[in-house]
């Protein structure tokens, strides 16, 4: 990590008259297309470098609190989606890499506008015509409206799920490096019998509202919101919530709440506590990337103490706090964690994440508080190559929770060679996720449509 610095050369007045102004960049990563704005203002301590996103409006320019600005280049870290940039000005142009979750690509900005990529389909990705009719619905939830899709197939007694998505800011498709998965299952369940609503997270494609300050209890409310719709509108009809990753803790909160709720798919998600599944990431993750063991376990070990100071120190106090633990590990960590990087920007980085809303709810999360309280069918899938959820740890943590009434009914299926997404998959890391060509595994959608059917 770059240190927290505001470099001013000599030729300041030089820089500010390259680099100043709006600029703009299309690219594509991971099979997905994106254009990204950045705002450049004045140079060193009294200027300013804005990201902004031309396809989501909604969300506002994000001013960068780390950033370097030299004569003839420039660095900055979002820190709150993990993405960086670091490029020089060439010509007219300014050209560098970008990073984000172990990706790297090429990124040129120039002064004028560029126009989207063309970015091929994946093969399971639906196409037309549709033996099922497809409504957009918005749903009002308080002062903010959740917008979706609704596919209906012919059949009259048909059951309704709702899908829900996991961690980030997801669209309706749940569009991840190219893959449209929610999607993928929608088109299949509707296509034989099961009505689908999938909908877009908070603040991007048509729903409105802020996703950055939200949390899970939010993110429940909007299911809640979304149940409530669809019971009024189709009475009699057994609703149920198919939830991914994060998405089936926000679902199985939703069910604690409302009994009503017929059925719950936990795809991938978690039946222990926040706290254990990032730090188990922060080893895993690494671990398939390639990082080295010693190197691995300091990851872990690093935000482990994070997460328990974070858990019981005030935010006010937790920079100062992870300090006096850094001092006293510090001369003992890998040299790979210490370049160009000083205690103070580790701990300040660790800060940013950890002490966010979201963080402090999601690691406070245990499953057993809200298994207690539901009463229902539940499908647990995973696959075995999960390195974001640990896939025997999570269903041993469901079944050791669930009432004896609810174990009864449920079902567990864990496949093997299958990713956190339920892709197949060789090296099963990360960056793997975007090179498979399979958006979901046909094997499990037709697992869960087996299942869901049981309920007409």
């Amino acid at each position: 990590m770059k240190k927290l610095l505001f470099f001013l050369l000599v030729c300041a007045t030089s820089a500010q008259a390259q680099l100043d102004g709006l600029w703009h960049s299309a690219f594509q990563v991971a099979g997905k297309s994106l254009l990204m704005d950045l705002d450049i203002k004045g140079v060193g301590r009294d200027g300013s470098v804005s990201v902004i996103i031309p396809d989501q409006p909604q969300i506002k320019p994000q001013e960068m609190a780390v950033y370097s600005l030299f004569i003839d280049s420039l660095y900055f870290r979002w820190d709150r989606i993990g993405l960086s940039f670091a490029g020089k000005l060439k010509n007219d142009s300014l050209k560098g890499i970008m990073k984000q979750s172990g990706l790297e690509w090429n990124v040129v900005f120039t002064k004028t506008e560029q126009k989207r990529m063309e970015v091929s389909g994946r093969p399971q990705d639906p196409v037309g015509p549709f033996s099922y009719e497809e409504k957009e619905l918005e749903i009002k939830n308080k002062n903010i409206k959740i917008a979706g899709t609704l596919t209906l197939p012919k059949e009259t007694d048909f059951p309704i799920v709702i899908l829900v998505s996991g961690s980030g800011q997801q669209d309706r498709d749940c569009e991840l490096v190219g893959h449209k998965p929610f999607w993928v299952l929608a088109d299949y369940l509707s296509k034989n019998g099961i009505a689908v609503f999938r909908y877009d997270d908070r603040g991007i494609g048509k729903s409105t509202g802020e996703f950055g300050s939200s949390t899970e209890t939010d993110f429940t409310s909007d299911v809640l919101a979304v149940f409530s719709y669809l019971k009024k509108k189709y009475p009699g009809h057994p609703i149920g919530i198919y939830g991914h990753s994060e998405g089936g803790i926000i679902g199985l909160r939703a069910a604690a709440q409302q009994k009503e709720i017929r059925f719950l798919i936990e795809s991938a998600s978690v039946g222990t506590n926040g706290k254990d599944v990032l730090v188990n990431q922060q080893y895993d993750i690494p671990i398939a990337s390639g990082m080295s063991e010693e190197e691995a376990t300091w990851n872990s070990r690093l935000f482990e103490e994070a997460s328990i100071l974070a858990l019981k120190t005030e935010t006010a106090n937790f920079l100062k706090e992870y300090e006096i633990f850094l001092s006293t590990v510090w001369n003992q960590l890998p040299s790979s964690f210490k370049e160009d990087k000083s205690m103070n920007d580790m701990a300040t980085e660790m800060s940013v994440f950890i002490n966010s809303d979201w963080a402090k709810e999601f690691l406070s999360y245990q499953a057993a508080d809200y298994l207690k309280q539901v009463d229902l069918p539940m499908l647990i899938i995973n696959g075995k190559k999960d390195i974001q959820v640990r896939w025997d740890e999570s269903q041993t943590g469901f079944k050791k929770a669930m009432n004896p009434n609810t174990l009864t009914r449920s079902t567990f299926k864990a496949y093997d060679d299958l990713n956190h997404l339920l892709q197949p998959c060789v090296k099963c890391n990360i960056t793997e996720y975007a090179t498979i060509e399979t958006s979901m595994s046909p094997i499990v959608m037709s697992d869960v449509l087996t299942w869901i059917k049981s309920f007409k």
